[in-house]
């Protein structure tokens, strides 16, 4: 069931203003937990195994693979919706809420790796985008 409210893509509700809403994997690949950076670490041939520094490890930059579905009443609504929501993604910066969490991601727009429709009234994204920092959730 689509629900208005489910998705805010730059401060605006994404099913009322580009007729978008999430795919049943979208909140799971948005709460995926990030990966960690790599270990300072010492491969000496004068120690067996390595040396890890002994330091907090820091949290990486992240892919985050978002599949949305886009729809129109009409084939012109639909178009009109596809090229708004289009100009949106080429923006760049996009800021991603839904009603599931209370996190804010800051995501980097970096391609649409696949894009299907079905009679020009619905059609379904495969974007992939970048959370540069996901500890900044706020």
């Amino acid at each position: 069931m689509i629900i208005a409210g489910e998705l805010t893509i730059n401060g605006f509700d994404a099913y009322t203003k580009w007729g978008v809403f999430l795919d049943d994997t979208g909140i799971a690949n948005l709460m995926t937990p990030a990966p960690l950076k790599e270990y300072i670490t010492n491969k000496s041939p004068l120690r067996h195994g390595k040396e890890v520094v002994p330091v907090a490890p820091k949290v990486d930059e992240r892919d985050v693979t978002l599949v949305l579905n886009i729809v129109g009443r009409t084939r012109e609504v639909f178009l009109t919706n596809y090229a708004n929501f289009i100009a949106v993604l080429q923006s760049g910066d996009i800021t991603i809420q839904t009603r599931y969490t209370n996190d804010v991601y800051h995501m980097k727009y970096v391609s649409c790796q696949q894009f299907s429709s079905w009679r020009g009234g619905i059609g379904k994204f495969t974007l992939k985008l970048n959370e540069p920092n996901p500890m900044n959730r706020t």
